[in-house]
């Protein structure tokens, strides 16, 4: 059963590489080299379709989706691009009730940033 974040993070990631110009392909292989100390072009090939079911499968973990946008906020051409990547984490210590709000408010001003570099 997916989530609603599972949902959110997917949409961020493929948002985030529209916006860069990289396929799902292009995104595999940075994640795929930043992950693994190896060039094996099988391995590759397998990570590549494994990424293509993690952003389109409901029942993907957030907490993997998460991990993917930490090492794309680090990326070099991620960097270059300005882009603003929304990075909201939850602290499991306050109430859900405020950590919901919390996330709503990151959402909203993560939009607003968007919508003022359209502008």
């Amino acid at each position: 059963m997916g989530t609603e974040r599972t949902l959110e993070l997917q949409k961020a990631i493929e948002s985030l590489i529209a916006r860069v110009g990289w396929s799902r392909k292009a995104l595999a292989r940075q994640l795929h080299w930043e992950l693994n100390d190896t060039d094996d072009d099988e391995e590759l090939k397998r990570f590549e379709e494994r990424l293509k079911k993690e952003l389109t499968r409901p029942t993907t973990k957030p907490e993997l989706l998460e991990r993917y946008l930490d090492i794309l906020r680090q990326l070099p051409d991620i960097e270059k691009a300005g882009l603003v990547i929304p990075q909201y984490v939850a602290t499991k210590h306050m109430d859900p009730d405020i950590e919901s709000v919390l996330m709503d408010i990151s959402k909203n001003l993560s939009k607003s940033l968007k919508n003022d570099r359209q502008d």
